[in-house]
């Protein structure tokens, strides 16, 4: 039989029509819902050598003590390395594409140099940022340098993979310090390192 009543063109027989889904003669009007599953947080492990460090410095604030020594490894980070080819900050960021961050990073570099000398009266905030500018280092250079060297990363690529692995981690890590570190600060240390030859971005 057809669908159709030959009485009236207009009018749509549906009694003999069997379909899967809906069967109208006008505009049919769904309602579907989509379930998302909500995105999860990152939690970044608790470093706990570091969190011993600054349990060790809230101790000496409260004590109010003054250290008079300036630690030989912590000097040795803020200083240039002497062997090899010798470049700047603005030249070893020129060579990796990344001329356009030279100004921010000679600004946090300072910015955080000027910190740690104000603190350095501190054994323990020397203990610190030599532990934090250690971390870094090594986290570069055994999860960032290799991609870099690659060629085969684009360049917010390789920012994306330094500000999760290295960036925020210590950041997190630094919670609840008197010391009050923020984040262009870590940067700051990343950028001290680029500069006196123990990292690169090319």
């Amino acid at each position: 039989m057809s669908v159709f009543d030959s009485s009236n063109s207009n009018k749509v027989n549906q009694s003999n029509i069997k379909a899967e889904g809906h069967v109208a003669g006008r505009d049919i009007v769904t309602n579907n819902t989509h379930y998302h599953l909500p995105s999860k947080p990152i939690i970044h492990k608790e470093n706990i050598k570091l969190r011993e460090l600054i349990e060790e410095h809230e101790k000496e604030i409260e004590l109010d003590s003054e250290y008079k020594e300036f630690s030989n490894k912590l000097n040795d980070f803020l200083n240039r390395k002497v062997e090899g080819k010798l470049r700047n900050l603005e030249e070893k960021l020129t060579d990796g594409d990344r001329d356009y961050i030279i100004e921010y990073a000679m600004e946090v570099k300072e910015s955080v140099t000027k910190k740690i000398m104000l603190n350095s009266h501190y054994a323990s905030a020397q203990k610190i940022f030599t532990y934090l500018l250690s971390n870094i280092r090594a986290s570069f250079l055994h999860g960032v340098t290799s991609r870099i060297k690659s060629r085969k990363f684009q360049g917010y690529e390789i920012d994306d993979l330094v500000k999760e692995q290295i960036i925020e981690p210590t950041l997190a890590s630094m919670d609840g310090c008197s010391l009050s570190i923020e984040i262009d600060e870590i940067y700051g240390l990343l950028y001290i390192l680029t500069g006196n030859c123990y990292i690169e971005w090319d």
